[in-house]
């Protein structure tokens, strides 16, 4: 049986209960037109590793849409998986599959890309896919300066040029990943064809941690400690000058038409704060999934249960079935 639930700020979502086959509802009329999906699943942690490892941003000027476009080339088929050097320093990069269309995997903050595995040899049936470890992770160099996602997109987009794997690109995003990828979308509208944001954290959520009152618990000192990384990027092997990174990518007010999925974990726990602290978080966090989906005016918004934050590994099927959905 199929149950519609009202939910937060005015969304209605459709639960679909046996089949898991998501299905899709009107906006209501004050929202911009666009579907949202629930599909059947659990618990999402919150904590920091919804931070990335998994702000309350004032706006700053738009970010200035990049002039510059990968080379064109004919599609590549050919396994990379390489250290690539440009301006900035040397990264690491994988490419596998052929296809149409490039699939780029932007994994969250301090993650090296190891999360992909599943999802990589799913989509390369269907595509060319791509991931790599930022500055500060994995193989990759440490970052000489400060970084921000509009450095790191930079950074990307130069990574490509240089392995010679041109676009058209569907952008994921994970966790603090998904900043970066918005960023990239913004910066290079011509080359970016869809866009996925997986449990991506909102630009509101470094504020949010850091408001998360130090009433002695094991779960306060642990956001208290996330928060003092947040405030000091000497401290992260990423250098994300998380506050003005978030502040950038707070001031991409539209990108337009592009289609565009937000997946998030329906529900969250953070273990060991309180009842209302755990609301307050829970509805920044619905609060910032609006807010990703009002980028585009081509949005859905899909809920998952059954999930921790890494809904690539914890729901592989549902975020390839979503992916490819971008991809065709």
């Amino acid at each position: 049986m199929t149950t519609t639930t009202p939910r937060s700020r005015a969304r209605l979502i459709h639960h679909a209960e046996d089949d898991m086959t998501p299905a899709v509802h009107s906006r209501v009329p004050h929202r911009r037109p666009r579907r949202l999906v629930a599909v059947t699943g659990a618990i999402l942690t919150i904590g920091l590793a919804a931070c990335g490892d998994d702000t309350m941003s004032t706006a700053s000027p738009a970010p200035t849409v990049a002039s510059t476009t990968t080379t064109a080339l004919a599609r590549p088929t050919a396994v990379v998986d390489e250290l690539i050097t440009i301006d900035t320093g040397t990264m690491h990069v994988r490419c596998v599959g052929s296809g149409a269309t490039t699939v780029l995997l932007i994994a969250g903050w301090g993650d090296a890309g190891d999360s992909w595995g599943a999802i990589e040899p799913a989509v390369a049936e269907s595509a060319r896919v791509c991931s790599y470890s930022r500055l500060g992770t994995g193989d990759s160099d440490a970052p000489s300066t400060a970084q921000t996602f509009a450095t790191q997109a930079s950074d990307l987009h130069a990574l490509l040029d240089a392995a010679r794997e041109p676009g058209p690109y569907v952008v994921l995003g994970h966790s603090f990943g998904g900043a970066e990828a918005v960023m990239f979308a913004s910066r290079y509208p011509d080359e970016v064809v869809g866009l996925m944001l997986l449990d991506a954290s909102p630009a509101t959520w470094p504020a949010a941690v850091c408001a998360v009152p130090d009433d002695g618990t094991d779960a306060a000192r642990t956001f208290r400690a996330g928060c003092a990384v947040m405030h000091d990027p000497t401290q992260d092997p990423e250098r994300l000058d998380v506050f003005p990174a978030f502040d950038e990518v707070d001031a991409v007010r539209s990108l337009d038409d592009l289609p565009l999925t937000v997946m998030t974990a329906a529900r969250r726990t953070a273990p060991g704060l309180s009842v209302d602290e755990l609301a307050r978080l829970d509805a920044i966090w619905s609060d910032g999934v609006e807010r990703w989906a009002d980028l585009s005016t081509n949005s859905r918004i899909v809920s998952i249960e059954d999930t921790g934050h890494y809904i690539q590994v914890d729901q592989t099927d549902l975020v390839v079935a979503e992916l490819l959905e971008l991809v065709r």
